[in-house]
Formats: structure tokens, C-alpha cells, sequence
């Protein structure tokens, strides 16, 4: 059994493997990339699960004026979130739910969105007109190019969080950098929930549309993206008509944009609507992100485990610590070569921790077998005029030194190294 293929397992179940390994490792990990993310993602994904599953997080999110908050306010039809384009104006997120503002209460409040930006979209007058939304909670978070630093750490907490992102670009900016290489293809290699939006499309000629859209296409084939859905959007006017091919009979190539629409919803949300009822009606999206997580955190798991672990020789060690006596270099290297063998054919970053605990009472060794030998002198035999003393007395403190040793050795460098290699092998196990 393979943990880390998707699906493999439940989801409770994954969740449990990953605390279990964060345990395990966590004392001789500490620090190890792989590990604190699994540490991180281990207690959204418990957090998440224990919170309402009913509701799909979506967040809109793009750089300062590209028209987030104007997208906000038509999808909700009502205008909470304010506009602007010279300046970010959204310092803290907007919520909006389709369903029971109550019900989502915990799910926000976990989230990080303030009691006083949080509304709900259905009303008695909406009869039914909004049911295929029903059960999102659409988020409008601050701009990720913010000048306030704390603006875009927000961005960046909200985005690990959330269940779908809606990027937001605008016809000047959409070829960013920073955006590309630092969102889109993290995003996309995080969750299968994204899609982009190619926003302000009001303000294009007809002819202008297609190569905005080829040229934005192109750009996220480019960046591995070639899945993420891209929609032309207008939160303030219609989105241009595509220009009729003139090519005859040639079939044409295929548009740079999805063309699905939905019935209801402002001309310039309709397509982004079209794609986003299905996922919430659908009602699995929370659990599927958090499933992908867990299953990219037990595939990097994965990398850190390999051949069942071979106890090493004590013998070289206590032979070494006595060839050394009280000499500090060569205890050390006594102990360097003790690690080695130890450590060997283990991942690197097991490797490491053998080593680490190896050495994690190297100070005190010198003292300790100092120690080991004034008990060894203070049990020699004492009736050296008796034929043949001399040489007993000599081999029975040989005997208690080399025993004095043994106990050290197995106290100061080997009893680190073994718990190191049963997290190691208890580890391993669990993964597979």
C-alpha cells in the first residue's frame, strides 16, 4: 500500500498518517522543509475538515486596479466592496454568502474575516434565482502588489485557505512577473481550483479581444497551466463580440477562452458563473483540496524514506573510545565514524539527524571516559607482589575499563543514534 497515490486512502485517513510522521520526525526533523510544511498543512487540513463542508470558498484575487472589487460587487449585485485603481483599497477581505450567514459564521471566523465585512447575497425576493450559487462564499481579497506589506501577507494566508481562486488580471498588467511566477504556477501546482479571469474587457476593440486572450493563453501554457480555464470578463459593461473568422470553409483555430455561459448573472460574469455552479453544487471541493494536500505532503514524505534501516557494530566505537582515551579529536572522530556507518544508506536528511544525535553528547564524552577509567584504576587488583599479579591485575582492568566504556558509548552515542533510527524505521513504516 502506497499512501501517497491520490486516493488511495480517505481523507481522515491521510490526515492521520501525516500527524503521525510529523510526530514521529518531528525531534530529529526539526527544521526539514518537508516537515514543517507537513506540520503547517496538518493543522489547516484537521481545522478545515472539522469546519462546515457545505460551503466552497472562492476568493477573487489580482493586482491594484485590475478590478477585483468591481468583479465583487457584480457577481453579489450589491456594491460592499469599494473600487479604485490608483490605490489599494481593499485593506481586509469581503465576504459574501449564498446560503446562511449563521452557518458560515465559524467557517469565516476561521478564515480571518471581520464580523463587519460579511454579508449574505440571498433575499426573499431572489426566490430561486440564486440556487446555483448557493453554498459559496465568495471572497474579495486585497491586492497582492500592495505597498502594504501586511496587505499581501493577508493575500498570501487567505490563499492557502481558500477552496477556489478566481485571478483576476486586467488587459495592461496581465503579463506580470510576479504574478505568473509567483502565484499562478504555485497556485496551479497547489490545487486543481483556479481559474483566471481576463478582466476590463469593456474597455478592447472586438479585434483586440482575441489577441489579448491568445497572448494571456499562451503566457500560462507556458507557466504548465494549460487546464486553468481562462474566461473573458466585464464587471461594468459587455464583453466584446469575438470577430467572425473570414477563413471559409478552413476550420478555425480554437479561441483562447472558455465559452460556456450561464443564464442568469450581469453579461460580464456570466461565463465565470457558468464554471462555478458546477463546482459548488458538486459540494466536494473542500475536501478535495485538502485530500491534494495531504496527498503532495505524503509524496514529499516519501522522499525521505527508503531501505529498512541496519543496525550498526558497537565494537568500533568502544574500540575507538578506548584507542582515545581523554584525546577530544580523536573521541570525535571516534564518534564521526560511529555516525557514519550508522547513517549509511539513509536518506540525506535522516542521514543528518543520525549524525546530529550521534554528536549531541560529544561534550560531555571526554569527562565521561575520564570517569570510566579512574573506576577501572580504583578496582585494580592491589596484591602486585604475588607471582603472576601484575599481569591479572593488568587484564581484569582492562576487562572493567573496556566494560566502563561499553556503558558509556551505549549512553552518550549510542542510545541517540537508536532513537533516531527507530523514528526512522517507525517512519518508514508508516508510509508504507
Amino acid at each position: 500500500m502506497t499512501h501517497a497515490t491520490p486516493g488511495s486512502e480517505s481523507v481522515a485517513t491521510k490526515l492521520d498518517i501525516v500527524q503521525q510522521v510529523v510526530d514521529l520526525a518531528g525531534e530529529h526533523l526539526a527544521g526539514e522543509p518537508a516537515l514543517e510544511n507537513a506540520r503547517v498543512i496538518a493543522e489547516r487540513s484537521a481545522d478545515r475538515l472539522r469546519l462546515s463542508r457545505g460551503f466552497t470558498t472562492i476568493a477573487l484575487a489580482g493586482t491594484t486596479g485590475s478590478g477585483k472589487s468591481s468583479m465583487f460587487n457584480a457577481f453579489t449585485t450589491i456594491d460592499r466592496s469599494p473600487a479604485g485603481i490608483l490605490r489599494p483599497t481593499t485593506s481586509e477581505p469581503y465576504a459574501c454568502v449564498w446560503g446562511s450567514l449563521t452557518y458560515a459564521d465559524e467557517l469565516l471566523d476561521w478564515l480571518g474575516v471581520s464580523s463587519r465585512r460579511r454579508f449574505t447575497r440571498e433575499s426573499a425576493l431572489d426566490a430561486n434565482d440564486e440556487a446555483g450559487l448557493r453554498g459559496m462564499i465568495l471572497l474579495d481579497l486585497p491586492d497582492v502588489d500592495s505597498v502594504e506589506p501586511r496587505h499581501r501577507a493577508e493575500v498570501d494566508r487567505l490563499l492557502h485557505l481558500v477552496d477556489v481562486v478566481v485571478w483576476i488580471c486586467d488587459p495592461q498588467k496581465y503579463g506580470d512577473q510576479l504574478v505568473h511566477e509567483g502565484y499562478l504556477r504555485q497556485l496551479a501546482s497547489q490545487r486543481d481550483g483556479l481559474i483566471v479571469a481576463l478582466n476590463q474587457t469593456d474597455k478592447l476593440q472586438p479585434a483586440q479581444l482575441p489577441k489579448v486572450g491568445a497572448d494571456l493563453r499562451q503566457l500560462l501554457d507556458d507557466g504548465g497551466l494549460g487546464k486553468v480555464p481562462l474566461v473573458p470578463t466585464s464587471a461594468t459593461g459587455d464583453v466584446p463580440a469575438l470577430p467572425t473568422s473570414k477563413r471559409g470553409p478552413i476550420k478555425p483555430k480554437p479561441g483562447p477562452f472558455v465559452t460556456e455561459r450561464s443564464t442568469r448573472g450581469y453579461p460580464g460574469v456570466a461565463v465565470l458563473r457558468a464554471l462555478l455552479e458546477p463546482v459548488i453544487l458538486r459540494g466536494t471541493v473542500a475536501e478535495e483540496a485538502v485530500d491534494r494536500d495531504l496527498t503532495a505532503t505524503l509524496a514529499d514524505f516519501a522522499k525521505l524514506v527508503g531501505n529498512p534501516v541496519t543496525p550498526p557494530s558497537i565494537n568500533s566505537l568502544v574500540r575507538g573510545l578506548a584507542s582515545a582515551g581523554t584525546d577530544a579529536a580523536r573521541v570525535e572522530q571516534s564518534v564521526q565514524a560511529f555516525a557514519a556507518s550508522a547513517a549509511a544508506g539513509l536518506p540525506g536528511p535522516w542521514a543528518r539527524a543520525v549524525e546530529t544525535a550521534a554528536r549531541s553528547r560529544l561534550g560531555e564524552l571526554p569527562a565521561a571516559l575520564s570517569q570510566a577509567v579512574a573506576y577501572a584504576d580504583a578496582q585494580r587488583p592491589r596484591r602486585a607482589w604475588l607471582p603472576g599479579a601484575k599481569k591479572r591485575a593488568d587484564a581484569r582492568t582492562e576487562t572493567i575499563l573496556r566494560a566502563e566504556i561499553d556503558k558509556v558509548a551505549l549512553r552518550y552515542v549510542v542510545e541517540p543514534v537508536r532513537r533516531a533510527l527507530t523514528a526512522y524505521e517507525r517512519t518508514r513504516t508508516t508510509l508504507t
